[in-house]
């Protein structure tokens, strides 16, 4: 072989040995790009599922939030009370008539919640009238008949448009069949205020106000408890 084939042959052999140490560089530098890639979509989804907890983490504070904020009302509208009853000159429930003791949130019920004529007395026997019914035309004003925080204001199948207040010490009073509401559930009322306009929702024929008084989840008849006009 001449000095002219072995000086080819060298570099050829030369040329070889570069493409291989490029390859092996390239393929070195394909092979940590692909761990990288790797181990950032690793990264991403990690943070992909932080974010999720963080989301639900926020959605469950709104909902202490929400909770924290009805409770400090309700705590705030207790100790006002509570204050009322420690201030000087104050009576015990003890001298009180029955149903008229002090609860929770003032006295018990003892506004007439409108004026008019008892179409429907109280009956107290199994599958009786649980309340009475007070014929009024349409639209007269329903006031509470104590101081209490609406538990219920909406719709029911029979009373219609209704509101139950709880005035505490397990007393509550309730008013349906009214034509509009002006009070919505968790709103502190006191007696005498507007909840409601009369009217005929719900099962009834002709405008009154359907109004009970619950003690200790059982109706008892209004008029023990109705002594102001």
């Amino acid at each position: 072989m001449g000095r002219k084939h072995v000086l080819v042959a060298g570099v050829v052999l030369g040329l070889l040995l570069v493409v291989a140490a490029l390859s092996i560089s390239t393929l070195g530098r394909a092979g940590r790009f692909s761990m990288a890639i790797a181990r950032l979509r690793s990264e991403n989804k990690k943070l992909k599922e932080e974010n999720q907890k963080v989301t639900r983490l926020e959605e469950e504070l709104g909902n202490l939030r929400a909770i924290e904020g009805k409770l400090t009302a309700l705590l705030g509208v207790e100790k006002k009370i509570s204050d009322q009853k420690e201030a000087p000159g104050g009576r015990g429930g003890a001298d009180r008539a029955p149903g008229q003791r002090d609860v929770l949130l003032g006295k018990a019920p003892s506004l007439w919640p409108l004026r008019g004529a008892i179409s429907r007395s109280f009956s107290s026997e199994t599958g009786g009238h649980k309340g009475i019914d007070i014929a009024v035309p349409r639209d007269t004003p329903v006031r509470a008949s104590g101081d209490g925080v609406v538990e219920f204001a909406g719709q029911d199948e029979v009373f219609g448009n209704m509101v139950i207040i709880n005035h505490g010490s397990n007393i509550s009073t309730l008013y349906g069949h009214n034509s509009r509401l002006t009070v919505t559930k968790g709103d502190y009322v006191k007696k005498g205020q507007v909840i409601a306009y009369s009217g005929n929702s719900g099962n009834s024929s002709a405008p009154h106000l359907h109004f009970e008084v619950d003690r200790n989840g059982r109706q008892v008849d209004p008029l023990e408890f109705l002594k102001e006009q």
